[in-house]
Order: structure tokens, then C-alpha cells, then sequence
């Protein structure tokens, strides 16, 4: 059952408040680990795809 009462998920943007809560509800030291957990990924991600394609181009390169 849904809260009438509760904040709305997303404002009239769309922009997912319920995310910038989240994040705000963190310590600053958990906010830099969580986005430090998301570049990791994201650099991890990377460099796989170059293993797996010899071709592929660098972020220099763009």
C-alpha cells in the first residue's frame, strides 16, 4: 500500500529523488566509497572490453 502522504519519487523534471535522498541519508566518507565503488566499476568495465578487443578505442583517443 502506497503512502498518499509520501514524498514523490521524482520531481516534475524526473529527476529520481529517491536516489538524491538516499545519498544524502550517507556519511561524506560512505558518499566518496559509494562513488569511488561506481568509478571502480566503470574503470574495471573498461578495461575488460580492451582485453577482449584489441581495436578498441582508448578514452584518449575521443
Amino acid at each position: 500500500m502506497v503512502d498518499p502522504e509520501a514524498a514523490p519519487p521524482y520531481n516534475e523534471d524526473g529527476v529520481d529523488l529517491t536516489l538524491i535522498r538516499w545519498m544524502l541519508s550517507l556519511t561524506p566518507a560512505d558518499r566518496v566509497a559509494t562513488l569511488q565503488a561506481h568509478i571502480d566499476f566503470v574503470t574495471l568495465a573498461r578495461e575488460s572490453r580492451r582485453a577482449r578487443e584489441p581495436h578498441a578505442r582508448s578514452d584518449e583517443d575521443r
